[in-house]
């Protein structure tokens, strides 16, 4: 039996990748420990390289972060409540999908953050809030607070891009939005009545909007649906539920909210990490990424650096049948060419 003490989670509530992995542990019924505040950061900045939260404490004492690492390994040790579809095409989709969320859906979300006066106040704020534990009279929280806002306006443009980029950048966050909140009309998850690790990793990024400032505003007025579907993800510790393939009909694929976001992908996910690979191996500090024929000017991130070359690993270990199924809609949605090495 896994007892409540074995496991800890180190996060915080304004990080989307806390979310995820907290989320995610609630669907599986892995019982944890949710750890914020200062002791969350004292543990990221001391046990872990790079420094980035979550971080997972685990039953020997060792920390591990990276939520996609984390979901790998927790998906290997238990198999009740699995998020990893059966259909092994459909499992590649949502890790494909889950990537796309955890490295483009992040630069909307950064910059609806920290963009302008009012949002900047308004979240490091409550980022140092969580950070004392409500302890808004502490000594040092006026001055968390300025550091904070400081530290990430500073940061703006190298996970945003340029300011000439930012109406792009917001553009791709209303175009995924709007896909949401059709799909969700009709279903909550994407590849059956049960959620696959896709979902999570929206989910974190959506919760992110959900919370701060102007965007909670838009989500509400513009996506009621999706805004309400946040809710429902972020504890499904009493869902139960089937897988349904995507990918054993082309057809089935090509009408399915997981076609819609590859094309997303296609259009800008993948293409970011080919750019952003490209200008590293170059030694360059930027790199241009052309979309609907503009360029785009961003800094190289190399915290993204080890994502297009893990999906290529993971494309090319995958059995020809399963390549077979993904071939035809991985082609039409732009994506193929960036999967092969």
């Amino acid at each position: 039996m896994i007892t409540a003490d074995q496991y800890k989670l180190y996060g915080f509530l304004m990080s989307p990748y806390s979310m995820k992995m907290r989320a995610y542990l609630r669907y599986r019924r892995i019982p944890f420990q949710w750890v914020t505040g200062e002791a969350a950061n004292t543990i990221a900045m001391t046990e872990v390289e790079p420094y980035m939260v979550p971080v997972l404490g685990y039953p020997d004492g060792s920390y591990v972060n990276d939520s996609t690492h984390l979901i790998d390994d927790l998906e290997s040790r238990y198999s009740d409540r699995s998020t990893t579809a059966e259909n092994e095409a459909d499992a590649f989709l949502a890790l494909l999908i889950e990537d796309y969320a955890d490295e483009w859906l992040l630069a909307p979300l950064f910059l609806y953050r920290w963009e302008t006066e009012a949002d900047q106040t308004h979240n490091a704020q409550w980022i140092i809030y969580e950070y004392f534990r409500g302890n808004i009279g502490h000594e040092q929280f006026d001055a968390m607070t300025e550091l904070w806002r400081t530290r990430q306006t500073g940061m703006l443009k190298a996970v945003s891009g340029e300011p000439a980029s930012y109406d792009m950048v917001k553009a791709s966050l209303h175009d995924f939005l709007a896909i949401m909140e059709r799909a969700v009309r009709e279903r909550p998850f994407f590849f059956g009545s049960r959620p696959s690790r896709a979902e999570f990793a929206i989910f974190g990024m959506l919760s992110q909007l959900m919370q701060d400032l102007s965007s909670n505003r838009f989500m509400r007025e513009q996506y009621p649906l999706t805004s309400r579907w946040v809710g429902i993800i972020d504890d499904m510790s009493d869902f139960e539920g089937d897988w349904e393939s995507v990918s054993d009909q082309p057809e089935r694929s090509q009408n399915s909210i997981v076609y819609e976001l590859l094309k997303l992908s296609g259009r800008y996910h993948l293409p970011m990490l080919l750019a952003n690979q490209t200008a590293s191996q170059n030694q360059e500090k930027f790199y241009s990424l052309k979309i609907a024929g503009e360029s785009h000017k961003r800094r190289v991130l190399p915290r993204a650096l080890p994502c297009l070359p893990d999906l290529q690993q993971r494309y090319g270990v995958l059995s020809d049948s399963a390549k077979a199924a993904l071939s035809p809609v991985l082609d039409d949605t732009g994506c193929l060419p960036f999967l092969i090495d």
